[in-house]
């Protein structure tokens, strides 16, 4: 399968290991072993009803490695289906294409592990993973990857460093002691037979109260004051919904003006919703803090994963409805660990009836979980963190902070099954 009829594509040559092998098949614990990755069925009545599902769950895994990672099927309970090798390709987010999986790599990746600057788009298949390198000029960010219906096009953010000057109201919030030489705009992108099509900058179009209320949390970084981490079009409302988690908001961004229609979270602007929460569901805090994988579920309705950064409560994915200026929570999932999640993660059903969720804690020992809608677990897969350390599998970085090395994948995509097959 082709990126593009001009793409420039580059083959990763990596071994493959699938579930179902030549008449002799694996454990769970043996496929998932190399990656010290461990599976642990709660509830086997569920996890029983789960097996009708018509779906698949897709991760990158372990994901802050030096090395070693696989992109894995997994059935609705967490058992691997096809477990593909990638290791040296640096897998971040994951999409579904057409009948294949897409995903953008984590080449030029920064010295903490937080940001890429000319990730390229590529696709994975049981015989490995593909790279177009032509993409590598878009300078493109591994946080977000969603295609078009057609598969011609994508859309994706990127970390573009800006110059300070007085112009630039993001320079101004930095401690007076630390002045900045640049900031990190947060750029969303819409690629369409691999050139830019539209554009979006969010120092040029965002309110600067977003960023004056956000400067006084305890995520908000001022050299990177954006930190996009989701966009999905929805071209149904003419939109674009673009996730922000050091301004701990969503924005809603209209595709003809580029003017932000609403806000949702923390940002203090003329955009920004009311939230109605009728039945006390977010408890005592706020609605959003360094939030991940704002999704559009349909019609008015959205759900996000809400990482609950600087410890302020546990991890949760929250299920709104917006009508008019309002956004109204309809039910919440929170990690039963009742832990808070540093960064990455996401939340997605796992039918239409939501039912059942599949949730990545992110950067949390609760690694990535199947759970009811009502809140109760139905399987877990963690990343052992001391086993990772002795097979010498995380970066430093990782290696070096148990909650963040412990992260299982960016984020757990659900796609139709057998988007691995060759």
């Amino acid at each position: 399968m082709r990126l593009s009829a001009r793409a420039a594509l580059a083959a990763v040559a990596l071994p493959v290991l699938a579930a179902c092998a030549s008449g002799e098949q694996a454990s769970p614990a043996e496929l998932l072993a190399p990656y010290a990755l461990e599976l642990e069925v709660v509830d086997e009545e569920k996890a029983a009803e789960l097996a009708d599902l018509d779906a698949s769950i897709y991760i990158a895994a372990p994901m802050l490695t030096s090395g070693t990672q696989a992109v894995i099927e997994l059935s609705p309970d967490l058992r691997p289906l096809t477990v593909v090798d990638v290791s040296g390709a640096h897998v971040g987010s994951l999409a579904p294409r057409g009948e294949g999986l897409a995903f953008l790599d984590r080449s030029c990746i920064s010295d903490n592990g937080g940001y890429t600057f000319c990730s390229r788009a590529g696709t994975v298949t049981t015989d490995g993973a593909m790279v177009d390198e032509s993409t590598g000029g878009l300078d493109l960010d591994s946080h977000a990857l969603v295609y078009d219906a057609d598969g011609a096009g994508f859309w994706a953010v990127r970390y573009a460093s800006t110059p300070c000057d007085a112009s630039v109201h993001a320079c101004t919030l930095a401690p007076e002691d630390e002045p900045l030489d640049f900031v990190y705009d947060c750029q969303v992108v819409h690629v369409r037979d691999g050139e830019p099509a539209w554009e979006w900058s969010a120092l040029a179009r965002t309110d600067p109260a977003m960023l004056d209320t956000a400067a006084g949390t305890a995520i908000y970084a001022p050299v990177d004051p954006f930190h996009c981490n989701s966009v999905q079009p929805d071209e149904e409302a003419g939109l674009v919904y673009v996730s922000m988690r050091h301004p701990s908001t969503v924005l809603a961004v209209d595709l003809e003006s580029g003017e932000v229609r609403w806000s949702l979270g923390l940002a203090e602007s003329s955009a920004a919703l009311t939230v109605d929460d009728p039945e006390g569901l977010l408890g005592d805090r706020r609605l959003l803090s360094g939030q991940h994988d704002f999704r559009w579920l349909g019609g008015a309705r959205f759900s996000v994963f809400d990482n609950g950064s600087g410890d302020v409560g546990p991890a949760r994915a929250i299920v709104l409805a917006v009508e008019g200026r309002t956004a109204t929570v309809e039910s919440v999932i929170e990690d039963p660990s009742g832990v808070s999640s540093r960064c990455t993660g996401s939340a997605r059903p796992l039918g239409e009836d939501e039912a059942y969720w599949v949730i990545d804690w992110g950067c949390s020992s609760s690694g990535m979980s199947v759970m009811t809608a009502a809140g109760a677990p139905v399987a877990h897969l963690t990343l052992d963190y001391e086993r990772a350390l002795e097979m010498d599998l995380l970066m430093d970085t990782a290696a070096e902070q148990p909650d963040v090395g412990s992260t299982v994948t960016y984020h757990a995509v659900v796609g139709p099954s057998g988007l691995l097959s060759p």
